[in-house]
């Protein structure tokens, strides 16, 4: 082994007791040093997109690693996608401090003509496993408004899981930094009816000028789309329009573009040109973050017990948590009282148990011996194999997790097994989980998805 492959391993196996495993295996991973010269260390990467990501959120996790190696601060950093590319990052460069900006008078009229939402910026979006690679390209087309290879940006996910908020984000960066630019925001319903009532009053020819002449053009639920054959067809001029005048198109949906049906497929080629991101349900750690932001946006704190189990017991979109914070906050200042565990609990019974109405212990053991390919017959039964008493512990994981049962309830479920066994079976699940275990941790996002949707 040479010394530089010696050093990649050193530096991996310190860089990954900064991050959880997820993480280290998207971002670290993938890495490679290919050559140490003259103070200079160059790593090989998969994407741009790796570069942004390592520069906004690793950058000094890895001077400081290198640092502690090599004995020494004195050498820089690049990084490469191939031989054409070469990107650095010094370690000299003086920390880039960002004012927040606020809209002046002057600018409140082209401010109000975007139709953007002014709450939503990349500062208050919170990012975890789930929903990284999605800010990260929105990021990088914001900072690069003006040489994106990300034509059109397509962002697509369930309901609530902050689509709009990140392609806003976009916009209100843009606005803010490019004064010059011109932003307009809107949803496909909007776009719909401008476009029927513009065909209706003959001035259909103004409307498509009007929306030609914007730099950034960033339009939201495109699956609304589908069946809407005229609104389609002036959409797909007006797309090679602005994408042939190297203006930028953001667009989100809460399906891939390959998903809607009757989308034409001369758009849906279009929309595919660029680059496509999805948005997965967050991580409970994220969730957590998320539960904290917002309280603290309306000047309102909770305990840790109470965001922990919020962020337990609402797993399906961000809206859902962001409700869940504002009930608890409209009885604290109505009553003047402070929330308890005991207390949240019996305000958001009806919201959390909402979300169990149609889910039962015979559904959770249908969705894991569905994904697991394993008769579900043979949850219920003795059989040990290791893929059985995986998939069987990982059903008691959810019924203990997701359902207010009690374990002598799921283990009668499982064929009159104990309750201990139950407590056991879902402990081990929970204590790979706690560990990061990264099969642990697809498989459960897995089947969390599944739940979700199924539960809507």
């Amino acid at each position: 082994m040479n010394d530089i492959n010696k050093i990649e391993d050193q530096f991996k196996d310190k860089i990954k007791c900064f991050l959880n495993q997820n993480s280290f295996n998207t971002w670290i991973k993938p890495v490679k040093i290919v050559n140490m010269d003259q103070g200079n260390i160059s790593f090989q990467v998969p994407s741009k997109i790796h570069i942004d990501y390592i520069r906004g959120q690793y950058k000094t996790v890895f001077e400081q690693t290198l640092g502690e190696i090599l004995g020494t601060d004195n050498f820089s950093l690049k990084f490469l996608i191939d031989s054409d590319t070469d990107f650095a990052i010094t370690t000299k460069e003086e920390p880039v401090v960002v004012k927040k900006k606020s809209t002046s008078k002057n600018r409140l009229a082209p401010y109000r003509e975007t139709l953007l939402n002014p709450k939503y910026t990349f500062d208050n979006f919170v990012m975890g496993n789930g929903n990284e690679t999605a800010y990260v390209s929105s990021l990088q087309v914001a900072k690069n408004i003006r040489n994106t290879q990300y034509n059109p940006l397509l962002i697509y996910g369930g309901v609530g899981l902050g689509k709009t908020h990140l392609v806003s984000a976009l916009g209100n960066y843009v606005f803010n930094n490019h004064p010059d630019l011109k932003v307009i925001y809107m949803t496909s319903d909007q776009f719909v009816i401008q476009i029927v009532n513009h065909i209706k009053n003959k001035t259909i020819d103004t409307y498509k000028h009007f929306l030609s002449s914007k730099d950034v053009i960033i339009i939201d639920d495109i699956q609304f789309f589908a069946k809407k054959e005229k609104s389609q067809e002036e959409l797909f001029h007006i797309f090679n329009y602005i994408y042939n005048s190297n203006g930028q198109i953001v667009l989100t949906s809460d399906f891939h573009p390959n998903q809607i049906h009757e989308l034409d497929d001369r758009l849906k080629s279009r929309f595919k040109m660029g680059l496509i991101t999805d948005l997965r349900p967050v991580d409970l750690e994220t969730r957590a973050a998320i539960l904290r932001i917002k309280s603290e946006e309306i000047d309102f704190s909770m305990d840790d017990e109470v965001i922990m189990y919020i962020a337990n017991n609402i797993n399906t979109n961000i809206r859902d948590l962001e409700g869940a914070v504002k009930k608890l906050y409209f009885f604290h200042s109505h009553y003047n009282k402070d929330i308890s565990l005991n207390k949240a609990k019996e305000i958001l019974k009806d919201l959390i148990s909402s979300k169990n109405t149609s889910l039962n212990i015979d559904k959770i053991q249908d969705i894991v011996s569905d994904y697991f390919s394993i008769p579900k017959d043979l949850l219920m039964k003795k059989t040990r194999t290791k893929e059985v008493a995986h998939a069987r512990a990982v059903a008691m994981y959810f019924c203990t997790t997701q359902l207010q049962s009690t374990t002598t309830s799921i283990g009668a479920h499982f064929g009159n097994r104990e309750h201990s066994t139950v407590s056991h079976a879902a402990g081990k699940i929970q204590k790979k989980l706690n560990s990061k275990d990264p099969e642990t941790v697809r498989v459960i996002e897995d089947i969390l998805n599944v739940i979700n949707l199924s539960t809507c």
